[in-house]
């Protein structure tokens, strides 16, 4: 799991992972580029990358466990 924050500055973005006690990676997206290359309209934006490394599935707004496990037993529990 990666988190990209978009134009956020460096305290903001430390604040908020103390603040949820987070532990996964988060990167910087400064400019907004990479959110512009990937067509993001909203956050937040989840990605699926499938085990070949395409994008197997997008949503925009808030992850739910039915998207979550649709997308695991797709991609990753399947033989």
């Amino acid at each position: 799991m990666l988190s990209v924050s978009i134009q956020e500055g460096d305290d903001d973005v430390a604040d908020f992972i103390d603040r949820h006690d987070l532990s996964y990676t988060f990167l910087m997206d400064r400019t907004g580029a990479v959110s512009a290359n990937y067509q993001v309209t909203t956050t937040p934006t989840t990605y699926f990358i499938a085990p070949d490394g395409t994008i197997a599935d997008v949503l925009s707004g808030v992850v739910n466990q039915g998207w979550l496990e649709d997308n695991i037993n797709d991609y990753i529990a399947s033989p």
